[in-house]
């Protein structure tokens, strides 16, 4: 029966084919020679290099997926005793219910029956390939279980791991409640700073308040526009397009929906199509308010945001896949499909999100302005600002404060990404992600504090600048992942450091977006809280 591969799966590199394992509904195969294969040296070399590359291979039965190593490799004393032996015999054991196929597998216990020694070749070798097939009755499993449970069974995540899991989690728990006492108790004295006015305070008192709080002086200051702010409210829209995006990945993955191959790349596609509204809202809606007059373009940018470097990216590892005749090439109709789906659907979204943003910051602004200050035409002079105020502190402490929140994850996802397992722990995922967004705002609020307090007004693209430290340090951790896996090969490195950088940009875009929204509200709340004059 033909098999219809996913979006997902094609995005993926997948490309199914029939096998030569015949089965039956219910009838039993005893072993059966499938073929006989005469080896070269050079194929004997190429299945030895498989082995030691850990190699798998992937079958479906029905939906069920079941993947098995290519061969195994005996190690001995020395290179010479090392014996490499190839699977040859596979021995099926399906289960079902009713009519409907429940359980597929292979057996796992690899012996000498299952094995043949490939170590050396001999000229007229030939290797006998056979499988066989037995069927057994699985009453207590339903059809709407049966790929959640054949997904789980392959899956290595024991005792043990579950409580490097928990210890992870608790672990970032326990550092984003240090961080939110700080900012509550930062938080406390701006208020009483700004109550400090209308209590029955000395003078005295009350001078030394106003010394401390350096960043009443900035009301005429803290809501200019920043330098090129068409592209800053572009890379905000881009951002609150992924973060959605991200969401609702995260949410669907909750219910148990991504058991098959590539799920989780069609529904990346999907949703990444459907929120473009949201990117195109947020956007215009920003860049009205801060009086930006090139709508038309802010749009457009918008759009590219994500998707023009993603673009370039995709361009040149394709070509590199092409080169080398490997199946992660695009085929030219899901070429079409994908400029057909941005062209006709996310960017029509942009702009309609863009329309109706910028139409309703223009609404909300008549006659007054959309900040709680008045902003002066000339700007105010900014002094000089101690080490822990500095930029480089502040990219230090937001980057690596919010990535502590995830890292020990990123591995279980990145391992997932990149081998053969299927990711399923999305309710720990989904608590990893909201302390992520937790830490990466508060940090972000606490240091746009200091810098106030110094008297610096330029928080916009400072604030939105801790999304991009946090994607230094995910960069980093992925040198070192790829230090563990023993990737060789310009395609296999390309791959990686590629796809990797797109990945840390997206980040950027979307903690950035993140980091800055929290600012802008906290920012907004304290300055409409006092009277200037």
């Amino acid at each position: 029966m033909p098999h219809f591969m996913g979006l997902g799966q094609v995005l993926r590199g997948d490309r199914l084919v029939n096998s030569l394992y015949t089965m039956k509904f219910r009838e039993t195969v005893n072993r059966t020679v499938v073929c006989d294969k005469t080896l070269t040296a050079m194929e004997l070399m190429s299945f030895k290099a498989a082995i030691d590359a850990n190699y798998m291979f992937e079958l479906f039965v029905g939906d069920l997926p079941i993947d098995r190593p290519f061969g195994v490799k005996s190690t001995g004393v020395d290179e010479a005793s090392e014996r490499y032996f190839l699977v040859n015999y596979l021995d099926f054991i399906v289960g079902y219910n009713d009519q409907d196929l429940v359980s597929a597998n292979v057996t796992r216990d690899l012996n000498l029956e299952h094995l043949v020694d490939i170590t050396e070749w001999k000229p007229g070798m030939t290797i006998q390939f056979s499988y066989s097939v037995h069927w057994a009755s699985l009453p207590h499993i339903s059809p709407s279980q049966a790929l959640e449970l054949q997904v789980k069974s392959t899956m290595p995540h024991g005792h043990q791991n579950m409580d490097i899991h928990w210890l992870a989690i608790i672990n970032s728990f326990v550092l984003m409640l240090l961080i939110l006492s700080l900012f509550l108790l930062i938080i406390i004295r701006v208020v009483r700073s700004d109550l400090s006015r209308y209590l029955q305070i000395p003078d005295e008192e009350l001078n030394a308040v106003e010394e401390e709080t350096g960043w009443k002086l900035l009301h005429a200051d803290v809501f200019r526009p920043p330098k090129h702010r068409l592209f800053f409210c572009s890379a905000v829209g881009a951002g609150a397009q992924l973060f959605s995006m991200v969401v609702m990945i995260v949410l669907v993955g909750c219910v148990g929906a991504f058991y098959q191959r590539g799920a989780v790349a069609s529904a990346a596609v999907v949703s990444y199509m459907v929120t473009a509204a949201i990117g195109g809202y947020a956007s215009a809606s920003l860049y009205q308010k801060l009086g930006g007059e090139k709508w038309a373009w802010n749009i457009f940018v918008t759009a590219l945001m994500f998707v023009g470097p993603g673009f370039k990216i995709w361009a040149f590892l394709n070509t590199v896949a092409i080169f080398y005749g490997s199946t992660a090439a695009f085929p030219f109709p899901t070429i079409l499909l994908m400029f057909a789906m941005w062209a006709c659907v996310t960017f029509p979204l942009t702009v309609l999100g863009g329309i109706v943003g910028r139409h309703r910051a223009m609404k909300q602004g008549q006659g007054e302005t959309p900040f709680p200050c008045k902003t002066n035409k000339l700007a105010r002079e900014i002094p000089a600002c101690r080490w822990y105020q500095s930029p480089a502190t502040q990219m230090f402490a937001t980057g690596f404060l919010p990535f502590s929140a995830i890292y020990i994850e990123l591995h279980y996802i990145f391992n997932s990404v990149w081998g053969p397992r299927i990711y399923s722990l999305y309710g720990i995922l989904l608590l990893a992600f909201a302390m992520l967004l937790l830490v990466a705002g508060t940090v972000t609020v606490l240091f746009t504090y200091f810098h106030l307090n110094a008297e610096d007004h330029r928080w916009w693209w400072r604030s939105f600048a801790s999304g991009f430290a946090v994607a230094l340090f995910f960069y980093a951790y992925c040198f070192y992942f790829f230090l563990q896996t023993g990737m060789t090969g310009f395609m296999q490195c390309a791959f990686f450091f590629m796809y990797s950088l797109l990945v840390a940009h997206g980040l950027a875009l979307m903690l950035g977006a993140v980091s800055f929204y929290a600012t802008y509200m906290f920012v907004v709340y304290i300055y409409s809280r006092i009277k200037a004059e």
